[in-house]
């Protein structure tokens, strides 16, 4: 009898200093002392999954980058406040990506969508930012039909990243994230029928535990989650390039050139009827340019640059690949493009990215219409 009181004691008093630390933690620690990362939250409008409208807060990766994002009346992390159906007299030009556009970790200031406006001219063109976390090809053609069409952009520009592919079709990938089933996804038969699976409207029971300082540092600035799969991949001896599954890259060839035809031919269906310029750009395989590999060889991740550059052009979309870009600038200079506690490209990544498509949509506004 008196070892079960002893034993009731002790998880009593356990219990008691748990909750006292947590407390402590979440209302002097992390308040006063070490300021958690806030997260942008996310709401389903118009059949379309988005950052909720009208807030702002600062992202921070461990002690490495701050940066502030400022969602927009429209769902985007973007300098523009509000998105205009109305035509104005600047050339506006589309982004469509997932987190590299979306860009919460370097800042909306640090991203394509405004770098590239000021680079070619804020007097005269406006860029759009549509990105958001965790999407992938298939989301790319959602949000083009649902939300971005309806801008009446001239140029709309599609940053492909390496795992947007089987992301958009495997099961065990479709729902990964704390709002990935609200994506579009696709079914893709043995006989290469493909079916469109409509996104499932965003049920944000877990959201309530963002409000607490701790579960954001841990799981956001921490990168608790990131740091847990790289201990299992390693257990595992699971291969991954470029943030994929190594086997994928083989298992999934002719499943992801089905994917990409019937993404790329539905997106310039209507392109090509409202003379809308269509632009796909890859991100390199920096982790082979990393191991010093020569700009003509071809890795695995590679594989589907050159797979995606065909698919583009055979149905008469334009195609950057970046590939060649950052080998060039790594070969100089010597610096990472990602950050070193996140996958993500950092300012220096998003600027080196940014003059490519600067020099690309420059000569694309320059050609004549379709």
């Amino acid at each position: 009898m008196q070892l079960m009181k002893n034993w009731l004691q002790n998880i009593i008093l356990v219990s008691v200093s748990v909750i006292f630390l947590l407390i402590t933690l979440e209302y002097v620690v992390l308040q006063f002392f070490i300021t958690a990362t806030d997260v942008a939250r996310v709401e389903f409008k118009d059949d379309m999954i988005r950052y909720r409208h009208n807030q702002q807060g600062v992202t921070k990766l461990s002690n490495e980058f701050s940066a502030p994002f400022s969602i927009n009346e429209n769902g985007w992390n973007s300098h523009h406040k509000r998105y205009s159906i109305d035509k104005n007299n600047k050339t506006r030009v589309a982004v469509i990506g997932d987190s590299y556009i979306a860009a919460l970790e370097p800042g909306y200031k640090n991203a394509i969508p405004f770098l590239l406006e000021q680079k070619l001219g804020s007097n005269k063109y406006e860029v759009y930012n549509f990105g958001i976390g965790g999407a992938h090809l298939a989301q790319y053609l959602h949000m083009f039909n649902k939300e971005v069409l309806k801008y009446e952009p001239s140029v709309i520009i599609f940053l492909i990243i390496h795992n947007d592919f089987s992301s958009s079709y495997q099961k065990d990938l479709m729902a990964s994230g704390r709002y990935g089933g609200t994506f579009l996804r696709l079914s893709i038969a043995e006989d290469g029928q493909v079916v469109e699976i409509p996104p499932r409207p965003y049920e944000p029971k877990w959201d309530k535990l963002l409000n607490f300082r701790f579960m954001r540092y841990i799981f956001y600035q921490y990168k608790l989650r990131t740091r847990i799969s790289y201990i299992k991949s390693l257990v595992l001896n699971e291969q991954y390039k470029m943030n994929m599954d190594a086997s994928m890259l083989t298992d999934n060839k002719d499943k992801d050139k089905i994917l990409a035809n019937y993404v790329v031919s539905n997106i310039m269906k209507i392109a090509t009827e409202r003379g809308i310029k269509i632009l796909f750009a890859m991100n390199g395989d920096t982790q082979s340019i990393y191991q010093n590999a020569t700009p003509d060889e071809r890795s695995q991740p590679n594989e589907l640059n050159t797979m995606m550059k065909k698919t583009s052009e055979d149905h008469g979309a334009y195609f950057l690949d970046l590939h060649g870009n950052f080998h060039n600038e790594f070969t100089v200079n010597h610096k990472r493009f990602e950050f070193k506690t996140d996958g993500h490209w950092n300012p220096y990544g998003q600027a080196i990215a940014t003059e490519a498509l600067v020099s690309k949509t420059t000569k694309i506004l320059n050609a004549p219409p379709n």
